[in-house]
């Protein structure tokens, strides 16, 4: 009997709000930070290496190595508390105090960026009972 690989859908990782908010966003350690200031920072995340850009077509067709996202002040302010050690419910809170936003406010700001640094790799999200 042979195993069968199936592809997980969108349901099968399904979380509740108190499971996002105990998980931790650990940064991809692949991820460089090109050029930071105070306000601003632009990460650089390496691109997967697909077949196409092998020669000959690589010797036509320049591809970059690499997606390059630009974060604006507050965006720099919430990757660096990602470090690895805090929730995603301490880095609202800190996020909610500093900014004198409600909790509710904050976590919606919070979440969805959060969810676009996953989407783009730029971090992992990190549950209770998972290895980084």
């Amino acid at each position: 009997m042979t195993k069968h690989k199936t592809r997980r859908t969108e349901s099968d990782y399904s979380l509740t709000m108190d499971d996002f908010l105990e998980s931790v966003p650990v940064p991809n350690r692949r991820v460089t930070a090109d050029r930071q200031t105070e306000e601003a920072v632009v990460l650089s995340v390496p691109l997967r290496h697909r077949w196409y850009m092998n020669p000959p077509l690589s010797w036509m067709l320049p591809f970059s190595t690499h997606r390059r996202i630009g974060l604006d002040k507050l965006g720099t302010e919430v990757w660096k508390t990602c470090d690895g050690e805090k929730t995603t419910e301490q880095i609202i809170d800190t996020f909610s105090e500093r900014h004198h936003l409600s909790f509710h406010e904050a976590r919606l700001s919070i979440m969805s960026f959060l969810k676009d640094l996953t989407e783009r790799g730029v971090i992992v999200m990190v549950g209770k009972g998972q290895d980084s």
